[in-house]
């Protein structure tokens, strides 16, 4: 009669939740290679648009707004969570990374680095801080502390699974292929060609010696169930007729259950299967949303007094809904133990060294009884208490030699990653932007040109004047004073430029001087003593052949200055003399140019196939690096050691990245990159390198987007408040008329160009103690009062250049690093912290009338009549 023997899951029926009780309005990348959602205890992490991955908590909704995992530069391709670490999420990517997250912070903890594609990345379900990828044709196994690619087997997979012991790995190619791996000893345990097809296989492991595979018969979808002693053979199989899905499935080892779905369908099939390998298909259920993936919750975030016995999360295109599934009882008053047999705990069955050296471990099993996990963890806190007790009874000698002691390793690893890697949060986060009262700012502007290439800058801001392009007839510059704010009444100064201007930049040095590029190939050079005075041509700079798309002073040396044409052809010259120093040559589809600022004899210059090229002005001599990413627009700022690129891709996919200056011949791979969306206008990038702080803008949009970045590894790119305002921008530029007020704590102010007005927005970081200088926010900066050497240096062979750095704090004033902060001497006793607790009001309102009194006593000084002489103390009692 076994055979006839009812399962007690048979009858699980999924709940089908609220509108409010899901999450919509949402976008599901449609490129996952494996399942686009994961679902950790705390947090639900899903592929959101272009390369983005973003994160809400497990109990969080829409009304909600997600976090964003912005690091990877391509389609993320599989999401999962550290079963040991509930808050430290592993995403893989076609730009060949594997990063790992710290999702409470939505920081990038780690980055490790594939020489391939890949496909899938999952964490090993008993060993701590080992992950296996599908790379291509390889599987490959990482140490995420370490942070190394440990080991790698052929096996062309493109799906990859762990046994549930930890010591195998299924992987599945696109050829049909199944293949079992022992990735330790570089063995391959069984092998066979499963299905026709060139369509991609799913794996999915039934415990430790049977695996369930989905592919394509003969153009029709088919699940199989295999032992692994016999790949050859099925031990059942499930046929789900033609369709254009891949089948995929999620089973829990715990009670057997399995879920199998296709890609792209409506349906779901809910099964069971039993220790034969017999696979029993048990209800269909329908949804309204194509299905995108689907992911079981973990058992430690389940309402088992609900009778639910496991938690569906399946993503469709705009949507995520958690469907839980129920096995029906009379009441649930009580916890029933059959339902929920001991599940896996959160702690490692055993160390990343102990396993690759061949060891196997288990996890602790745990009951799910809140009853007993309550007595647990009143145990714990008990012993913890004791155990504090006790090391407060030590002496200091003890302790002393206590912190001598080294840890054992095993232990060391058992350790969360986030322990490990985690660095601190960014003192720019909080970064506020506002935009200054209007008799600070110019109205009235008349005839602004608002549409121009993308490779024109439209408006360029100097230290004393600001010119914008004009419209109506070509080479018209408008030219205002930023010294004088207010309505416009005046016309403004017009600079006729012979051909259209693409490019303005003031002279640093010099802020009577415009530099004016355009289509006609020329460079001008402009004076412009004042608004009533009408501007004079110094010169003229001519050796291009195509329209001039690129121009930059240096920041260093006066009288220098880099220009690019359309054909990719780069100058350098003499504005002094008005002549060339040296043509560097051509660079392909050139689209920016920057300057060094450490070695300032160093230029930079980035082409529209990502090729960055490095040359020595000096001597010509020239590094290229290939970073395999093409661009359609692009702006570019060198930092002390790093390249800071904003692009837009073809797709019209916008992103910011990070590439090193110091090697140029490493493999061409960002050290970070954060994506922007999609757009038509690209980002303008304005670099503090001080600070490493970057501000983005874009023609047409009314927000400022700041990011800070971090120079030392872990490299990373952080986002900081963004900044709206009404109207929008067309065009922004640094406000260098009013250095910044570090005593109001001003890190940066801008000029932003409407169609009638040019506004100043300054950004400042929120503090208490303004009275200090926070010398943590303002770092010594480039000293920009006077050049480091002229131009003249360059031509005579000669170079020496030391840039200076000069100290923010005003004379006078006291660093916050340096005031001195008085603490308590010592904690206050549970017996203490329970009397304050329970204070009455009265006692309360007196302490602080009483600390009030003080106060005044001690700022008062004597009385009046104290100081009064010629009366007797005894005529005031009249």
């Amino acid at each position: 009669m076994g055979r006839f023997t009812t399962s007690k899951y048979k009858n699980a029926t999924p709940k089908k939740l609220k509108r409010e009780e899901t999450i919509f309005n949402i976008k599901v990348n449609d490129l996952c290679t494996g399942v686009p959602i994961a679902c950790g205890v705390n947090h639900i992490a899903w592929t959101g648009e272009g390369a983005g991955i973003n994160v809400i908590g497990s109990t969080d909704r829409c009304t909600v707004k997600p976090k964003a995992l912005n690091g990877h530069c391509q389609f993320v391709r599989c999401l999962d969570f550290n079963p040991f670490n509930h808050e430290v999420l592993a995403s893989c990517s076609d730009d060949g990374l594997i990063k790992l997250w710290n999702v409470e912070d939505a920081r990038c903890l780690a980055t490790l680095k594939s020489p391939h594609h890949v496909a899938m990345a999952t964490f090993n379900p008993v060993a701590d801080s080992i992950l296996v990828a599908a790379e291509g044709t390889e599987v490959a196994v990482y140490d995420c502390v370490a942070e190394k690619r440990i080991l790698s087997q052929s096996s062309g997979g493109m799906d990859v699974a762990w046994s549930y012991d930890g010591r195998l790995v299924c992987g599945g190619s696109k050829s049909g292929d199944v293949t079992i791996l022992d990735v330790r000893s570089d063995q391959i345990v069984a092998s066979n060609h499963i299905f026709d097809n060139n369509k991609d296989v799913h794996v999915q492991w039934l415990g430790v010696d049977k695996i369930l595979v989905g592919g394509y018969k003969n153009r029709s979808r088919e699940i199989r169930i295999c032992s692994i002693t016999d790949l050859s053979s099925s031990l059942s199989h499930l046929g789900l007729g033609p369709g254009s899905g891949s089948p995929n499935a999620c089973y829990d080892h715990d009670t057997s259950m399995t879920w199998i779905y296709t890609k792209g369908g409506q349906m779901y099939r809910y099964c069971e299967v039993d220790s034969g390998g017999v696979l029993t298909e048990n209800w269909t259920e329908s949804v309204s949303e194509p299905i995108k993936g689907i992911c079981l919750a973990p058992k430690l975030s389940l309402d088992v007094m609900s009778g639910e016995v496991n938690r569906l999360v399946i993503a469709h295109t705009t949507s995520i809904r958690p469907t839980p599934c129920i096995v029906p009882r009379k009441s649930y008053s009580e916890y029933h133990s059959d339902l929920f047999p001991e599940t896996r705990g959160s702690i490692p069955g055993i160390g990343a060294e102990a396993w690759l050296q061949g060891e196997n471990g288990y996890r602790e099993l745990i009951n799910l009884n809140p009853a007993s996990r309550k007595e647990k963890q009143k145990e714990k806190r008990d012993s913890t208490e004791v155990s504090e007790e006790n090391t407060n009874q030590l002496t200091t000698e003890t302790r002393e030699e206590e912190e001598d002691i080294v840890p054992v390793e095993e232990n060391v690893r058992h350790t969360s990653i986030v322990n490990a890697l985690t660095e601190g949060h960014s003192i720019y986060k909080n970064v506020v932007g506002d935009v200054r009262h209007k008799n600070f700012n110019h109205h009235g502007l008349k005839n602004v040109q608002t549409v121009f290439g993308q490779e024109g800058n439209g408006f360029h801001a100097g230290k004393l004047f600001g010119a914008h392009l004009m419209g109506g007839s070509a080479g018209r510059i408008g030219v205002i004073d930023l010294r004088t704010p207010g309505q416009t009444n005046t016309p403004q100064l017009e600079v006729v430029n012979v051909g259209n201007p693409l490019v303005m930049e003031w002279d640093y040095w010099d802020p009577h001087v415009l530099a004016v590029a355009g289509d006609d190939a020329m460079i001008k050079l402009w004076k412009i003593s004042d608004i009533s005075t009408p501007a004079v041509l110094l010169g003229t700079l001519s050796g291009h052949v195509t329209k001039v798309i690129a121009l930059r002073y240096h920041p260093c040396v006066e009288g220098l200055i880099a220009s690019c044409d359309s054909t990719g052809n780069v100058i350098i010259w003499n504005t002094t003399s008005m002549t060339q120093i040296r043509d560097l040559g051509e660079v392909e589809d050139c689209l920016a140019i920057s300057w060094g600022p450490l070695s300032g004899y160093h230029l930079f210059i980035l082409s529209k196939s990502g090729d960055i090229h490095k040359i020595d002005i000096r001597n010509g001599e020239r590094q290229v690096l290939k970073t395999e990413t093409d661009y359609r627009c692009a702006r570019m700022e060198a930092s002390r050691n790093l390249l800071v690129i904003s692009g837009i891709r073809h797709g019209n996919t916008r992103h910011l990245c990070l590439l090193s200056i110091s090697d140029l011949t490493q493999p061409p791979r960002p050290l970070a990159s954060h994506t922007l969306g999609s757009g038509t206008s690209v980002y303008g990038l304005f670099l503090d390198s001080n600070r490493n702080v970057a501000f983005l803008s874009a023609r047409g949009e009314g927000t400022i987007l700041p990011f800070e970045f971090r120079e030392a590894p872990p490299h990373h790119i952080t986002p900081l408040s963004v900044f709206s305002s009404s109207p929008v921008q067309h065009a922004l530029s640094w406000a260098l008329v009013t250095p910044c007020d570090v005593m109001k704590i001003e890190i940066a102010r801008f000029y932003k160009l409407t169609v009638t007005t040019v506004e100043e927005v300054i950004f400042t970081v929120p503090r208490i103690r303004k009275e200090y200088f926070q010398d943590d926010l303002f770092p010594p900066v480039l000293d920009c009062t006077c050049p480091v050497m002229t131009v003249g240096v360059l031509e005579g062979a000669k170079w020496e250049y030391a840039p200076r750095y000069v100290d923010l704090c005003p004379e006078g004033v006291q660093r916050n690093s340096e005031v001195k902060i008085v603490r308590s001497s010592g904690t206050q006793s549970k017996v203490q912290q329970e009397h304050i607790k329970y204070k009455t009001a009265e006692k309360q309102r007196d302490e602080l009338f009483n600390a009030f009194a003080e106060q005044v006593q001690s700022h008062a000084g004597p009385l009046q009549q104290d100081l009064m002489e010629g009366c007797d103390e005894d005529e005031w009692s009249d």
